[in-house]
């Protein structure tokens, strides 16, 4: 055979080693369940690539059967162009080059999204492999088990929802960022963490008499819903709206609504916030037992979840 068409045949093989090698290291890095996501939301490489990647010990058996085939073609051949050790040594420097770390660094650098340019190669050894991948990756499936999703902590989302923000070419900015942490994080706080103590709380009592002096008292305090007490205990809110166009003196008795929820001080906050969605309020008496700690608000609830300060009516008395 020529030498021309020797040469022109370990070129054709170089390719083909240099393609499997990159296509090892760019299917294996992409995850299937980070390719399902993607294909979900409309992204069609990832549609396809998915379709390879799901299984990816028939994946990986096929490519490397492929990479090791043509590996060894190569070395044979070039060896028998040249003197036998010639032949390995250039067939080693040239696999190693041109076979492995060039293509591999190529894959790495562009993702799961240069495997476009090789459906054809994996749609021709998925079938001409066929009869040793398939009982082959059956096989791993049951001595290894099936591979498993990546699972990240609240912290290392928190982390990786940073990172992105802090990226000038993401597509989350800072505000995004802040949001999203602090609705990872807010769950893991309680009621308790965030209540406003019994002492900082403006109250009324229930024998309390609403004339002008106390109406200037709740103004000045800036509150729109006032806890009434009686006997050491809340035993409702008072709203301010309910006093518009009412004549004054009026006791407190006739104004308030007998009607205050409270929440366990270890509830946590994902819990709270489900409690205020379905009674449809926004104050709550926090309880240790039978001790009455404090109040806590919507707004403190939210206020987690943005990591922003938010200046409800009680935050003028903390």
């Amino acid at each position: 055979m020529p030498d021309v068409v020797l040469l022109v045949l370990a070129a054709v093989l170089l390719v083909l080693s240099g393609s499997f090698s990159g296509l090892n290291i760019g299917l294996m890095m992409a995850r299937p369940d980070d390719l399902r996501r993607k294909a979900r939301q409309g992204d069609v490489i990832a549609a396809r690539v998915y379709r390879y990647r799901k299984d990816g010990y028939y994946l990986i058996f096929c490519i490397l059967l492929g990479n090791v085939g043509v590996n060894t073609a190569m070395s044979i051949l070039l060896g028998n162009m040249t003197n036998g050790v010639i032949g390995g040594l250039i067939a080693t420097l040239l696999i190693t080059m041109f076979g492995e770390i060039l293509p591999q660094a190529i894959f790495t650098q562009r993702g799961y999204r240069f495997v476009r340019h090789f459906f054809w190669l994996l749609d021709v050894i998925y079938v001409l492999f066929w009869p040793l991948a398939r009982p082959m990756s059956k096989l791993l499936n049951r001595w290894l088990g099936k591979e498993t999703p990546q699972l990240y902590s609240h912290q290392e989302l928190e982390q990786i929802i940073h990172e992105h923000a802090a990226r000038s070419d993401s597509p989350v900015d800072y505000d995004e960022s802040r949001i999203a942490a602090g609705a990872l994080q807010f769950s893991k706080k309680t009621a308790g963490d965030l209540v406003t103590p019994m002492d900082e709380v403006f109250t009324v009592d229930l024998d309390d008499e609403l004339d002008a002096t106390l109406l200037a008292q709740i103004k000045h305090a800036g509150h729109s819903r006032i806890p009434v007490r009686a006997d050491g205990r809340l035993v409702g809110i008072l709203y301010v709206k309910d006093v518009a166009g009412r004549e004054l003196p009026l006791p407190i008795s006739q104004l308030y609504r007998d009607k205050i929820h409270d929440i366990d001080a270890r509830s946590r906050l994902d819990t709270v916030l489900s409690r205020f969605i379905q009674t449809r309020n926004h104050l709550f008496v926090v309880m240790d037992n039978e001790n009455e700690l404090g109040i806590i608000t919507l707004e403190d609830v939210i206020e987690q979840i943005l990591d922003q300060e938010i200046e409800d009516e009680y935050d003028e008395v903390r």
